[in-house]
């Protein structure tokens, strides 16, 4: 079989080079993303292993070219147009990985923004480790908070898994209410119901029109003043400039986020002097010291790269012999 991989980092390489010897397969890497420049690049090869957007116009071109399958490197599959694949005969896989790569990274921003731990070290950088007249650098503990998580998928489910040795109460909101969950003394109520008890939210749910700026100004004014919101799913989540407003008049108490909204133009770029971000409300919301903004990298362990290419190249694999493919995804 010939695949393609784009986007190929080099920190991926050696889990490329050992999975395409471990399945027999003629693979090509390619550190440029996929586009109409370079779509006719992939002419003779069977699949394809990306991490980029896939509308129509390409995959009209990669079918021309001979492709029958995508395999993504990302859970998210929204940057595929998945009717167009259906139209076209290409079948496509989305990846899995460890959920504790991003619920880590999640709890991690908890515990910062509650222990105001970028303000802090923002201080130390200017000598002043005094605790201030102010007490402006006096935190919470988790145990006397309220969490409320924002579904209870694999990764929602690892993050209660994680905050339960906190002491913390903790409540959720998902459409299907997991029993496992609910054993553990995770107590299910309404979004508004959540929005109102909780002294920290954190999202992990995924992006369609229903959940699409579900952090709104509405939803802001329905919480409790000085809520901590946390956001390692999908920056369209929040609607970035309520956030703004409501960290600016004080409703909002702290963030922590990795993801926003307008990201592509600003991630996995190095912007030098001669490259300047121009997301103006990415850099107002880096701007307050009691936001802390990184650059979607929460996925981002030796373990979750392994098994994102690990699931692209066994799915290819498994398109190429027939067999079932349990990362297969379809159109709704």
């Amino acid at each position: 079989m010939k695949v393609m991989a784009f986007n190929a980092r080099p920190d991926e390489r050696a889990f490329f080079d050992h999975f395409s010897q471990s399945l027999d397969m003629d693979l090509t890497l390619q550190k440029d993303t996929l586009t109409l420049d370079n779509v006719a690049l992939t002419r003779g090869y069977d699949g394809i292993s990306c991490t980029c957007d896939l509308p129509a116009p390409i995959l009209e071109k990669l079918a021309e070219n001979g492709v029958r399958y995508v395999a993504l490197r990302t859970i998210g599959y929204d940057n595929v147009d998945l009717k167009a694949a259906e139209r076209l005969g290409i079948r496509v896989s989305h990846a899995g990985y460890s959920p504790y790569a991003v619920s880590n990274y999640t709890v991690m921003l908890m515990l910062m923004c509650i222990r105001k731990a970028g303000y802090i070290m923002f201080r130390s950088h200017t000598a002043d480790y005094s605790l201030g007249a102010s007490g402006a650098a006096r935190g919470m503990e988790m145990q006397n908070l309220t969490v409320g998580v924002i579904g209870t998928g694999r990764i929602g489910k690892a993050v209660i898994h994680n905050l339960s040795g906190f002491g913390c109460r903790i409540i959720a909101h998902d459409p299907y209410p997991s029993e496992e969950m609910k054993q553990m003394g995770v107590e299910y109520v309404s979004l508004e119901s959540l929005y109102a008890q909780s002294d920290v939210i954190t999202l992990h749910t995924f992006l369609n029109d229903s959940t699409y700026h579900m952090i709104n100004t509405e939803a802001i004014q329905q919480m409790k003043p000085g809520v901590v919101i946390i956001n390692c799913a999908r920056g369209a989540l929040i609607d970035t400039r309520a956030l703004i407003d409501g960290i600016e008049s004080g409703r909002v108490g702290s963030v922590g986020v990795d993801c926003f909204e307008g990201e592509d133009d600003v991630i996995r770029v190095d912007h030098n002097y001669n490259s300047r971000v121009t997301n103006h409300d990415y850099i107002i919301l880096k701007s307050f010291q009691n936001t802390i903004v990184t650059p979607h990298v929460a996925f981002f362990t030796d373990q979750a790269v392994f098994d994102m290419v690990q699931c692209s190249l066994e799915s290819l694999h498994q398109f190429e012999l027939g067999e079932k493919v349990p990362l297969e995804v379809h159109a709704a």
